[in-house]
């Protein structure tokens, strides 16, 4: 069985050797700096000990290493090897031209080193390669690690990327401005975990401006002056609920 190559140390490159595995691959890991993963349980190269011909490598390094890891990379094994980013953001043609089977598979949820994923069979994978070959081989992978997958394009990709940013990255800074205020207040930031699980849970693909509630929603103009109040001593907290009670206001009229 050939190997599946893994380079990275971040959370990432962590989560996919031990999917890997438990999906049957062999599965060796590359990092530069060998003593930050001596404890994860798997195999642990240095890049010139790499076979040949492996089944495929990925890449789980930061964007802006993709191409020069990729350049170095082709030092070591056949130009012929697929090689795949894991990227949502970056296109394919950032991997080195050298290898013409170029791809991603980009797997769409915060994934943290130590932090076991439960059911990967619901995490949505994204996949693309440069031809309809390995897109067929990337969507077979996908396939065997989860139910939910999808084939989109760079663009689509990128653009999915992008709203991943605002439905996850900048909700979770507006759960830490929520965390902050409690905590200011001597309140239980606890109390608020209901509510947030109950919003996420109302999600089922519909347009959400179709259940959104509040002050903004409704016109509630007492409020919100209240609510300013209450702000300001963190004025850049009231740009931000202007701004944003302002575009759920357009969005819900």
């Amino acid at each position: 069985m050939k190997e599946y190559i893994v380079i990275g140390a971040g959370h990432l490159a962590w989560h996919l050797c031990a999917v890997l595995q438990t999906v049957g691959k062999d599965v060796a890991l590359v990092s530069r700096d060998p003593a930050r993963v001596a404890e994860w349980p798997v195999r642990v190269l240095a890049l010139e000990e790499i076979v040949k011909s492996p089944a495929m490598v990925i890449l789980a390094v930061p964007d802006d290493a993709i191409n020069r890891v990729s350049a170095e990379l082709s030092l070591h094994i056949e130009p012929t090897t697929p090689v795949i980013h894991t990227s949502g953001a970056t296109p394919v043609v950032m991997i080195s031209s050298i290898f013409p089977n170029r791809g991603a598979l980009w797997p769409i949820r915060s994934l943290r080193a130590g932090e076991p994923v439960t059911d990967w069979r619901n995490l949505p994978l994204v996949y693309h390669g440069t031809d309809a070959a390995l897109t067929r081989v990337l969507g077979e992978l996908a396939r065997e690690l989860s139910d939910l997958t999808y084939h989109l394009d760079d663009d689509q990709r990128a653009k999915l990327h992008l709203a991943a940013v605002f439905s996850n990255n900048f909700v979770t800074w507006l759960y830490e401005i929520s965390h902050e205020l409690c905590t200011e207040s001597g309140i239980p930031f606890e109390t608020l975990l209901p509510i947030i699980r109950n919003t996420a849970a109302k999600q089922d693909g519909t347009a959400p401006r179709l259940t959104q509630t509040g002050a903004a929603a409704r016109g509630d103009e007492a409020t919100m002056a209240r609510h300013l109040q209450l702000l300001a001593e963190h004025p850049e907290y009231a740009a931000l609920y202007r701004r944003m009670s302002g575009l759920i206001a357009e969005g819900t009229e």
